[in-house]
């Protein structure tokens, strides 16, 4: 019978640290890959995260353009949804960043009408009911294509 050199036989040698090193590779393999999929969760979050912040800028923008065109005088919209039945003017097409799929429209929602009441500093003389003014909601929308990113913008004005 062949002897080790701590002097024990060769057949008490049974392969158990070979299995508890498997063991531990394998543990430590399953460790790995949870980590790798943690971080492309983590990945995955932030992109959708970016993608809903840039929809919500695009919807932002949208109802810039239009209280640009208020400003200068184009009342066309606000005309259209006082006229309409659904009291909502039809839907225009923005164009913002196309190179990036990023699409926007916009459109007017009549309110109702106010009337200035005393105290204000339209209100010349105090009493008068004569000067009215309409209350509109500006909605703005925008949609990322191909990420399901979108966002819809409301800023309420008063016109007199």
């Amino acid at each position: 019978m062949k002897l080790l050199p701590n002097n024990q036989p060769l057949s008490d040698q049974r392969g158990a640290a070979l299995i508890v090193s498997l063991i531990i590779l394998l543990v430590l393999t399953l460790i790995g890959v949870a980590g790798m999929n943690t971080s492309v969760m983590q990945e995955r979050m932030a992109v959708n995260s970016q993608n809903s912040n840039r929809a919500f800028q695009a919807a932002e923008s949208t109802v810039g353009a239009l209280t640009n065109e208020l400003f200068a005088n184009n009342l066309d919209l606000l005309r259209e949804s006082m006229q309409s039945a659904s009291e909502e003017s039809s839907k225009v097409a923005h164009t913002l960043d196309s190179g990036n799929g990023i699409t926007g429209n916009y459109q007017v929602r009549y309110l109702g009408e106010i009337i200035i009441t005393s105290g204000s500093s339209m209100n010349a003389d105090e009493g008068s009911s004569a000067l009215k003014g309409y209350r509109y909601e500006l909605i703005g929308e925008s949609e990322m294509a191909n990420t399901g990113a979108a966002a819809r913008v409301f800023k309420g004005i008063e016109y007199y």
